[in-house]
């Protein structure tokens, strides 16, 4: 996997949503109003992932909105734990899971042009038991807005023991859409590309050049390494109750804004041998943004 930082990137920001659902499958609205209902909230694209099948997005697309086709994927997990949720995006074809081994759904994802999500992780049960034997997913549902129906919703220490454990892996945070408000505009990502197309949001999402967010703003992100190798990562942002740094077991950083008062950057020297470090921000609501990490 090859990472860049979005925000050193050309291109501009795009925002959108990787995993809705129409009454195709279990969603309350047709495709065509899931669409213009995201279209119209200010969404610059949305990947449509009803379960099990894979419906035509060509007619959707128009100046200023991208219509992606996707699917949820459920294949069976030898591995002890429940079924498998994978959002593929971008892919045209259905794909018959209960034939397939999950790494074979995967590589028939790729195969397809599409990339993988492993989806809300705390809502499935899903532990490294379960994780740690799939290959070439991009990316992990850090927070996942229908699963709060449950308190379920963020996936944090599943993203961090991914990282520690297995290897790579982006942070996506995404509604779910199923109904009309409880679980729609909650929960996105920022992506940076050169223009709004999909080919180039595949780029984006395959490099990392994104931020996921439920509403504060990661305006500028950076590593700096100095004469001594040490390296520092700053980060500015909307203001903000906290700003965390996290790596793998105990590494990281907490830094708390004064009563009062709000945090709009920080800093962080990575201690060495730290094998990530990625940006937690939180704000006055208590709704949080996350960087994707820089790996070491």
């Amino acid at each position: 996997m090859s990472n860049v930082n979005p925000f050193k990137q050309p291109g501009q920001w795009y925002r959108g949503n990787t995993h809705s659902h129409s009454t195709e499958s279990d969603g309350r609205l047709p495709i065509a109003d899931r669409f213009a209902a995201y279209r119209e909230a200010g969404y610059d694209f949305l990947v449509l992932t009803d379960h099990r099948k894979v419906n035509d997005t060509s007619n959707y697309s128009e100046d200023g909105f991208l219509a992606i086709s996707g699917s949820e994927v459920h294949p069976n997990n030898p591995y002890g734990g429940d079924t498998y949720h994978i959002v593929a995006i971008n892919i045209h074809e259905r794909i018959n899971c209960a034939e397939l081994h999950p790494n074979a759904v995967i590589a028939e994802i790729k195969r397809q042009g599409g990339e993988a999500v492993l989806c809300h992780p705390y809502w499935c049960g899903h532990t490294l038991l379960d994780y740690l034997p799939l290959r070439d997913y991009f990316a992990l549902e850090v927070y996942n807005d229908t699963c709060m129906g449950i308190g379920k919703g963020f996936s944090e220490s599943a993203w961090d023991d991914l990282l520690d454990r297995g290897g790579p892996v982006f942070g996506i945070a995404a509604d779910d859409a199923h109904g009309t408000e409880h679980d729609c505009f909650h929960g996105w990502v920022m992506v940076k590309a050169p223009e709004l197309t999909t080919d180039a949001i595949m780029d984006a999402f395959r490099t990392g050049a994104f931020y996921s967010t439920l509403g504060p703003e990661i305006t500028d992100l950076t590593l700096v390494e100095d004469a001594d190798q040490k390296k520092r990562v700053t980060v500015q942002c909307s203001p903000a109750q906290s700003i965390v740094f996290k790596g793998q077991r105990s590494r990281g950083r907490r830094i708390v804004a004064p009563e009062g008062e709000l945090l709009t950057e920080a800093e962080y020297e990575v201690p060495s041998g730290t094998k990530y470090t990625r940006v937690e921000i939180t704000d006055e609501a208590g709704k949080k943004a996350w960087s994707n990490p820089f790996f070491f």
